[in-house]
C-alpha cells in the first residue's frame, strides 16, 4: 500500500510538473510571439524611414541633375539669342535626358515655342511672373502646348547681359516619372506617393494610374496617435491608418524634399509588414507542438552527441590532411578555412599571425560583412592584445578564448564592444598558438552557430594550421618567381589574373587602367637582333616602374604592358603618361597607349577591354601617320581616347577577333551593311540592304526593353555623323534579355570627318 501510494504521489507530481512546464512554455511562446510583432512593427517603421530617404535622395539628385542640364541648355539658348539665331538648332539637338521628355521656351511676348509648334499664351500666362520666379520646378500642372496633358515643368531663365529674354522649360511627363519610381517602389515592395505640398496633388502615385490628391487620405480611419492634420502639417514623421481598399493597416513614413516644395510618402500594408512575423509565428507554433516530442527523445540526443563527436573527428582529420598537403595545392588553406566555417555554422573564419599572415574566409553572399582595411587591422590588433594577456597569465602554447559584446566587455573595452555591435558580431571564438620565439598565431571564427563544436574543432586543428602557415611562408619565394616576368621584372599574367579578382572585390576609387603596346618591336628584332628587342622592353618596363612607382605594372605578352593605378586623380595619370612618352623619345622608342578611368564601381576586365580598344586605335593611328606615339581621350566617359581612323581593316579584324563577336561595315548613305565578323551575330539572315530594319528587329527581339530607346538613337544617322565629326566614338553598353552585356561602338572608316559615310559597327563581348 505504501509503494502504491508513493507511485501515485510520484505520478501526480509528474502531472503537476508537466502542467507547470507546459504553462511556462505557453507563456514563453506568447511572450516571444508578441515581442516578434512589436519588433516587426518597429523594424517596419525604421525600414520605411531608410527607404524613404533613399528614394528622396535619388529623386532630389535626379531633379538637380536635370536642372543642371537645363541650365546648360539655357546658356546655349542665350548664345543663340545673342547671335540673332533661332532656337531651332537647340531643339534639333535635344534628346530626352533624365526625366525630361521635351523642352519649350516662353518668350516675353507670350509665345511658347517647342520643336514642333509655337503656341500663343498671351493672357494665359504672365512672362513677368515666370521670370520673377527664376529657376524653379512646378507640381503637377497642365502642359502649355498640350492642354489635355498633365506634366511637371522645370524652369530656368534665359539671360543675356543680365536681362531675362526667355524662360526654358524641361517637361516631365507624369507617366514618365511614375513609371520610373513605380519600378523602385516595386523593388521595395511598398507604395510610393510624391505630392506638391502647395496643391496637395500627387506627382507620383504607384497605386492609381491617374494620380489623385493628398486630401483623399483625409477621411481615412487613423490609428491611435496619428492624424491627417499631423500628416499634412509636419515635415516628416510616421503615420498609420486603415486602407480604404483592403481594410488592413497601412504603415507610412513621410518626409519633405528639402530643395523643393514636394512631400514624399512610402507606405506598406500590414500583410507586408508582418509577413515574416506570421511565418515565424507559424514556425513557432509548429515547434511548440514538437517540444513534447523533443523531451521524449532526449536520451537519443546523448547518442547523437557521440555521433557528432565522431563527425568532429572526421572533419578534423580532413582539415589536417588539407593543411599537410598545402605544399601541393596552395588553395588548401582557403579550403580548410571554408570547412571550419561550414562545420561550425559561422559567418566567417580567419587566421592571422605576428608575421603578417592574414586569411579571411566568408561566404560570397556575405561579402558586405567582410572586415577590410582599418576595421580588419583594429579587429586583429585587439585579438592579439587579448592573446598576449592570456599567454602571460598561463604560459601555455595553445589557449582558447571567446569574446561576446556583453555588459562586461562594454565596461572593460567599450571600443571593441561598439566595434562588434556595429559589425553585427555576436561571438568571436579563437585559438591562440604561441611558439618559443613568441611568434603568435590566431585561428578563429565569427558568429558560430555551434560554439562548443566549433571550439573543439579549432583546438584540434590550430597547431596544424600554424605549421601549415610556416610552410606556406617558405613557398612565397617560389610564388614570387611564378608571378614575376623574368626579363623585365614586372608582374606577369599569373599575377594579373590574381590581382583583378582582388581589385574587383576591393572596388577602389579613382582607378585607372593603362594599356601599352610597343610599336615596331618585331622590326627591331629583325633588324638588330633579339638582344636589342629585349633591351627595348627592359628600358620601357623600367621607365614604367619609375613613372608609376607604387602602382601595379604587368607584362601582358611579348610587347604589351599594363598598369593598374588606384587612388590617383585622372590628371595625374595623364601627366604620368606624358612623362613616360617623353622619356622614351631619346631612345627612339614608340608606344601605343590606351587608358580607361573610373571613380567607383570598378570592373577590371571591362576597364582592360576599354583601355585595350583605345590602344588598338592609337596603334592604328600610329601606323597611319607614322607619328612617334598616339593617345586619345573619350571626354564623355573620362577615358583616354582618340579620333578614330581605322583603314587597315584586315589587320584590325585579326586583332579584334578574340575580343568581339560581331563587326559590320555600314554605309550611312545607303543604309547597307557588310558583315565582316560572325555573319549571324544579329541573329537574322535577311537582306542587309536595310541595316536599320535589321538592327530594329534585333533590338525588339534580343535587347532588354530598358535599352531600346538608347540603341534606337544610333539609327539617327545625322546625329551619329555629328558625333563622329566632333571626334567622338558613339558607344553604349546594354543587356540582352537573358542578361549578357554587350558594348556597341561605331567608328569612322574614312579620312573625312566632315562627311562621314563609311562606318564600322563593333559589338564587343562583355
Amino acid at each position: 500500500m505504501a509503494l502504491t501510494y508513493e507511485r501515485k504521489k510520484q505520478r501526480q507530481n509528474n502531472i503537476v510538473y508537466t502542467i507547470i512546464t507546459a504553462l511556462l512554455i505557453c507563456a514563453v511562446f506568447l511572450n516571444v510571439v508578441t515581442s516578434f510583432y512589436f519588433e516587426a512593427e518597429d523594424e517596419a517603421y525604421e525600414m520605411l524611414h531608410i527607404q524613404t530617404k533613399q528614394i528622396k535622395d535619388d529623386l532630389t539628385l535626379q531633379i538637380k541633375s536635370d536642372t543642371e542640364n537645363l541650365v546648360t541648355m539655357s546658356n546655349f539658348a542665350a548664345k543663340l539669342y545673342a547671335g540673332g539665331e533661332s532656337y531651332s538648332l537647340m531643339f534639333d539637338s535635344f534628346k530626352p535626358i533624365g526625366l525630361f521628355s521635351r523642352i519649350g521656351i516662353l518668350n516675353p511676348d507670350g509665345t511658347f515655342i517647342t520643336k514642333d509648334e509655337t503656341v500663343d499664351l498671351s493672357g494665359k500666362i504672365s512672362f513677368v511672373e515666370e521670370a520673377l520666379k527664376g529657376e524653379h520646378i512646378t507640381g503637377r500642372t497642365f502642359s502649355y502646348s498640350r492642354p489635355s496633358e498633365e506634366v511637371v515643368r522645370s524652369a530656368v531663365p534665359i539671360q543675356v547681359n543680365g536681362e531675362t529674354v526667355g524662360m526654358i522649360y524641361g517637361i516631365i511627363n507624369i507617366e514618365t516619372i511614375n513609371e520610373k519610381y513605380n519600378a523602385k517602389a516595386k523593388e521595395l515592395d511598398a507604395q510610393l506617393f510624391v505630392y506638391d505640398k502647395t496643391t496637395g496633388k500627387f506627382i507620383i502615385d504607384t497605386i492609381d494610374k491617374n494620380p489623385g490628391e493628398l486630401s483623399h487620405f483625409k477621411d481615412r480611419e487613423y490609428n491611435d496617435g496619428y492624424s491627417y492634420e499631423a500628416l499634412v502639417n509636419t515635415d516628416k514623421g510616421y503615420s498609420s491608418f486603415k486602407s480604404k481598399f483592403t481594410g488592413e493597416d497601412l504603415y507610412i513614413h513621410y518626409s519633405t524634399l528639402e530643395d523643393f516644395d514636394w512631400g514624399i510618402m512610402l507606405a506598406r500594408y500590414e500583410t507586408q509588414v508582418f509577413a515574416e512575423t506570421h511565418r515565424i509565428s507559424r514556425n513557432l507554433s509548429f515547434n511548440f507542438a514538437l517540444i513534447i516530442l523533443i523531451i521524449a527523445i532526449y536520451l537519443q540526443l546523448i547518442l547523437k552527441s557521440e555521433k557528432n563527436r565522431t563527425k568532429l573527428n572526421a572533419e578534423s582529420s580532413a582539415i589536417r590532411k588539407l593543411l599537410l598537403e598545402t605544399n601541393e595545392q596552395y588553395t588548401n588553406i582557403t579550403e580548410a578555412m571554408k570547412n571550419i566555417k561550414e562545420f561550425s555554422g559561422a559567418r566567417s573564419a580567419f587566421f592571422a599571425d605576428t608575421d603578417g599572415e592574414d586569411f579571411f574566409y566568408i561566404k560570397p553572399s556575405l561579402k558586405e560583412k567582410l572586415l577590410i582595411g582599418d576595421d580588419r587591422k583594429f579587429f586583429q590588433g585587439e585579438l592579439f592584445g587579448y592573446a598576449a594577456k592570456i599567454h602571460n597569465a598561463n604560459k601555455s602554447s595553445i589557449s582558447f578564448m571567446q569574446i561576446t559584446p556583453n555588459h562586461h566587455l562594454a565596461k572593460t573595452n567599450s571600443k571593441l564592444y561598439h566595434f562588434l555591435k556595429e559589425h553585427g558580431i555576436n561571438d568571436v571564438s579563437f585559438a591562440i598558438i604561441t611558439e618559443k620565439n613568441n611568434h603568435v598565431s590566431i585561428l578563429g571564427i565569427i558568429n558560430p552557430r555551434k560554439s562548443s563544436v566549433a571550439r573543439k574543432l579549432i583546438e584540434d586543428v590550430a597547431i596544424c594550421f600554424s605549421i601549415a602557415m610556416y610552410n606556406k611562408k617558405h613557398l612565397n619565394k617560389t610564388e614570387l618567381a611564378a608571378t614575376t616576368d623574368s626579363l623585365t621584372g614586372a608582374l606577369n599574367r599569373v599575377a594579373y589574373k590574381k590581382d583583378i579578382l582582388l581589385f574587383d572585390a576591393e572596388k577602389p576609387e579613382k582607378f585607372s587602367c593603362i594599356y601599352i603596346d610597343v610599336n615596331e618591336l618585331h622590326i627591331r628584332n629583325n633588324k638588330y637582333g633579339h638582344a636589342a628587342g629585349d633591351e627595348m622592353l627592359i628600358y620601357i618596363a623600367n621607365t614604367l616602374k619609375e613613372v608609376f612607382f607604387g602602382h601595379s605594372i604587368y607584362r601582358m605578352g611579348g610587347d604589351e604592358f599594363l598598369v593598374f593605378a588606384k587612388d590617383t586623380e585622372q590628371e595625374n595619370i595623364k601627366q604620368g603618361i606624358e612623362i613616360f612618352i617623353e622619356q622614351l623619345k631619346p631612345m627612339g622608342y614608340n608606344v601605343a597607349i590606351g587608358m580607361s578611368y573610373r571613380t567607383q564601381n570598378t570592373n577590371c576586365e571591362e576597364m582592360v577591354r576599354e583601355a585595350e580598344i583605345r590602344m588598338y586605335e592609337a596603334k592604328a593611328q600610329y601606323y597611319q601617320n607614322k607619328k612617334q606615339s598616339s593617345m586619345a581621350e573619350d571626354k564623355d566617359q573620362s577615358y583616354v581616347y582618340l579620333k578614330t581612323g581605322i583603314r587597315e581593316i584586315d589587320t584590325m579584324i585579326s586583332v579584334l577577333n578574340e575580343h568581339y563577336n560581331g563587326i559590320y561595315r555600314v554605309s550611312l548613305e545607303t543604309d547597307s551593311a557588310h558583315r565582316i565578323l560572325m555573319p549571324s551575330y544579329l541573329g537574322y539572315k535577311e537582306n542587309e540592304e536595310n541595316f536599320s530594319k535589321l538592327l530594329t528587329k534585333y533590338i525588339d527581339d534580343i535587347v532588354q526593353p530598358d535599352f531600346h530607346r538608347a540603341i534606337m538613337s544610333f539609327l539617327n544617322y545625322d546625329a551619329l555623323k555629328r558625333q563622329i565629326s566632333e571626334g567622338k566614338t558613339p558607344s553604349i553598353t546594354y543587356k540582352k534579355v537573358y542578361g549578357e552585356k554587350v558594348t556597341l561602338s561605331v567608328y569612322n572608316l574614312g579620312d573625312d570627318t566632315d562627311n562621314v559615310t563609311d562606318t564600322l559597327w563593333v559589338f564587343a563581348k562583355d
